[in-house]
This record gives structure tokens, sequence and C-alpha cells, in this order.
């Protein structure tokens, strides 16, 4: 049975945050997100594991806790200027992510932030991290780079909780 499967929306210019509710765990293969929209809420794209691609707007200043936590798609992700935090739990699991560039904008990881991105080979520090919450880089694919950054504290590369 052919049963029809989301693979794009485009949500209305008139909404200011994303409750994380209204897509919980469908089949999205592309978001557009207008650039009327301020904040991507607590769970907005989890388990979106179709989720290939999206384009961050400049008018974004915050991703949510588990934001694209099991987005097990999504292979890069732009995080314009504009955000200054990044939730716990945000990228978590995101098993296929492969680079992220991180702005100078964001001064705190949230806990486990990047835990679980196996396949993290590119990400960029940058001096303006002043926080590093618990398990940020736990088992990430560039974790054993990162341990060589002697700036990031040790409880990155742990559990978590």
């Amino acid at each position: 049975m052919n049963e029809p499967v989301l693979v794009g929306i485009k949500i209305p210019y008139n909404l200011q945050i994303i409750n994380g509710k209204n897509i919980f765990k469908k089949d999205i293969n592309e978001f557009i997100i207008p650039s009327s929209i301020t904040k991507l809420g607590d769970h907005c794209f989890r388990y979106c594991s179709t989720l290939t691609s999206i384009n961050i707007p400049s008018s974004i200043n915050e991703l949510g806790n588990y934001c694209f936590q099991e987005c097990s798609s999504l292979t890069s992700i732009n995080i314009p200027s504009s955000v200054s935090e990044l939730g716990d739990y945000c990228f978590n699991e995101c098993s296929k992510l492969e680079s992220i560039n991180i702005p100078t904008s964001i001064s705190e990881l949230g806990n486990c932030c990047f835990k679980y991105c196996s396949s993290l080979t590119s990400i960029n520090i940058p001096t303006s991290i002043t926080s590093f919450r618990d398990g940020c880089f736990y088992e990430c694919g560039c974790e054993e780079e990162l341990k060589k950054n002697e700036t990031i504290p040790r409880i990155c590369f742990d559990r978590g909780w």
C-alpha cells in the first residue's frame, strides 16, 4: 500500500515560534523556515530521521533543547551568526552530520550537544565558547582531535547525563 509521505513543508509567515509537537516524528526531507521565525523551540525537529536539508535564516537566535536530536539523515547544517544558544542535546545522535561551523556568537554548548555524532569530522570551536557542558562531544567523530585542544574541558568527553 502506497501511503503519501510528507517530503517538504513551508510554514506560515506569521508564526513566531515553531512548536515541535506539530512536526514531532514526521517524515520531512526539507524544511523552509520563513524569516519571521526567531526561535526553533525544544524538540522542534527531534526524530525527523529523513530530514536531509534545512536552511536556518538569520532571524533565528536560539536552537532549543533536543532541537535536531536523532535527525539521522542530516549531513551538514549552517548555523547563522544570529544564533546565541545551542540547547542541551541539540544535535545529539545526528549520526550522519559530517561538518558544522559554530559561529562566534555562541558562548555555550549545551549538555550532550554533539553526543553520538559519529560522522562529525569537521567542527570549528571558536574562542567565544567559554562554557562547555557535560558530554557535549562524547563519542563524536572528531573526539580524538578535540581532546588535543587543552581549552576544552575533559567533561565534554564524558558520557554526560
